[in-house]
């Protein structure tokens, strides 16, 4: 069988959209290639085609995962508005994503644990999470320039905290589910990063 680059290109999206389907709802462990092609409505063997192997695959999972979390950032923040409305809108807003699909962020864990236990792939695990850094980094620091008083903690260790902090809310949320409670974790997480860069509590909006 041969595909154009047009085809290929297309049927490598559906392949990455249908794995990150099967990977949040049925694990890692059960996202066969036939699981994965049967999502995607293709034969399996179309997989060889734009693939050269699961780890390619993998790579494009995490890329583009990273980028939903990216987008959501992106859109959930206007830095006009300073930084600790942006730590505080962030925070909110992808949380909500977070609410919205727990498989997903199993997933993200389960991917981080299978690259850092797999020889050769640990590379990825450093560049999922190197991805959420810069893209923290880049919408909170677009809104740190826009104040007039400059933050007490670095913008590398206020990102850090955050990502630590937001990590360790999620994986608890997968486990409890108990919204109520991770409403006011998140609250006391925004809080105590505000309260870091030493800047004033942002007024409601």
């Amino acid at each position: 069988m041969t595909l154009t680059r047009t085809s290929a290109e297309a049927r490598r999206e559906e392949f990455v959209a249908a794995a990150i389907t099967v990977m949040a709802r049925d694990g890692l462990d059960r996202a066969t290639t036939r699981r994965i092609a049967d999502e995607a409505g293709a034969a399996s063997g179309i997989f060889h085609y734009v693939f050269r192997d699961k780890t390619e695959l993998l790579t494009a999972v995490i890329g583009a995962v990273t980028e939903q979390v990216e987008q959501v950032l992106r859109n959930a923040v206007d830095p006009r508005k300073g930084l600790a409305v942006a730590i505080r809108d962030a925070v909110q807003v992808f949380w909500q994503h977070v609410l919205s699909d727990d498989g997903l962020q199993l997933m993200q864990y389960e991917l981080v644990i299978y690259c850092r236990r797999t020889p050769g792939l640990e590379w990825l695990a450093d560049w999922q999470y190197a991805r959420y850094i810069a893209a923290a980094t880049e919408v909170l620091g677009a809104a740190a320039e826009h104040d007039t008083a400059p933050s007490a903690i670095s913008m590398d260790q206020l990102v850090r905290f955050l990502v630590a902090a937001v990590d360790g809310l999620v994986l608890q949320y997968t486990v409890h589910h108990d919204a109520r409670q991770s409403h006011n974790d998140v609250s006391n997480v925004i809080t105590a990063a505000i309260a870091l860069t030493g800047l004033g509590a942002p007024t409601l909006s």
